[in-house]
């Protein structure tokens, strides 16, 4: 279960990532931010069994039915017309890099809903860098989440499976505190050892993160 169910607004996989990535500093993590950002809201996606994997980075559409979020009904009605009236499987490495703007949309979310503090300034005077500050016992308690599977202390759900997944693939275990161990078990659960199925589903939408990150690394594609 999620550390932030409890909140009022919805707050989802994509947005509980875009937070990890965030520094004490104002600061953020991850040179592939909005390509993990996007892997993420397909994890969502999958989560909620809207989607799942056809292939090593083909998914399938299972429902149409809007979730109800904005950012996730307007995904989810992408791959609904791109997999067509037959409903084929749609390639990831074509979609994910050319979603541009997810991570400064999740960062904006987490804004409106206090978990982040906004401050606005100028290098030289004139260089906007702003700087994002998360609620720390908020983020610490995610970071705590993906820590104690790390520990194998705490049972992976499909979540959590996910979330250590994307911690993973960001790279951004050593920043969260794990050490070599624990590393090396953020790499098994990305590679879905020994997990369940129910696991296991959610976290195939993610699993060919690092083939579509290469993709998008040669291809550059912007706009979508």
């Amino acid at each position: 279960m999620s550390v932030l169910e409890d909140r009022p607004a919805p707050v989802t996989l994509p947005d509980e990532f875009v937070l990890l990535l965030h520094r004490a500093d104002g600061g953020h993590r991850a040179g592939q931010a909005d390509l993990l950002t996007s892997v993420a809201e397909l994890g969502e996606l999958a989560l909620r069994d809207r989607v799942e994997v056809a292939a090593r980075t083909k998914l399938t559409v299972l429902d149409p039915r809007a979730t109800g979020i904005d950012w996730a009904d307007e995904l989810l009605g992408r791959l609904v017309r791109k997999a067509g009236p037959k409903n084929k499987p749609v390639e990831l490495t074509g979609l994910l890099p050319r979603r541009i703007g997810r991570f400064r949309e999740h960062r904006e979310l987490l804004t409106a809903q206090g978990l982040l503090r906004h401050q606005r300034r100028k290098l030289l005077g004139f260089i906007p860098d702003d700087l994002y500050f998360p609620v720390e016992p908020v983020r610490e308690a995610l970071v705590a989440e993906v820590r104690e599977v790390a520990r194998r202390r705490r049972p992976v759900d499909g979540r959590c499976a996910v979330l250590c997944a994307l911690a993973h693939s960001a790279g951004i275990g050593p920043a969260l505190g794990c050490d070599a161990e624990e590393l090396a078990m953020l790499e098994s659960v990305w590679r879905g050892d020994g997990l369940g199925e129910a696991a296991r589903r959610p976290l195939a939408a993610v699993s060919s993160v690092t083939a579509v990150t290469v993709s998008a690394a040669a291809t550059g594609a912007a706009g979508y």
